[in-house]
């Protein structure tokens, strides 16, 4: 039997000091002093603050991030987001109105990876 995937919330009246390991997915509405890394998506909502590198396999964006992002998938960044620090992903969309500073690696997806491995 295939388990259901897990979906957090951290609410806007949260701060959590320290690194965040979670199999599934996780939306970010509160205050991150610490690193992220998911198995699925990441969203950091309108108002909240990560104070650390984000991992996973999708991005999104709007409100701060401070230490970079590393997506094997997609990363969206809002019309209010603020990122700062290095980026890696697949693809990248970015709102009029997002503040990005830092360095920006294009890699191959993971459906490309993926299909590579199986053709060798």
């Amino acid at each position: 039997m295939k388990e259901k995937p897990t979906y957090t919330i951290i609410g806007d009246d949260t701060e959590i000091k320290g690194d965040i390991f979670i199999k599934g997915s996780i939306m970010i509405a509160g205050k991150i002093d610490g690193n992220i890394t998911a198995d699925e998506t990441v969203s950091v909502t309108a108002g909240s603050i990560v104070n650390g590198m984000i991992k996973a396999s999708d991005v999104y964006v709007s409100g701060t991030v401070l230490k970079g992002v590393h997506a094997s998938g997609k990363v969206v960044l809002g019309s209010d987001s603020k990122l700062e620090g290095p980026l890696k992903a697949a693809r990248l969309i970015i709102e009029e109105g997002a503040q990005y500073s830092g360095l920006c690696t294009m890699i191959e997806g993971k459906e490309k990876q993926d299909d590579a491995e199986k053709k060798e």
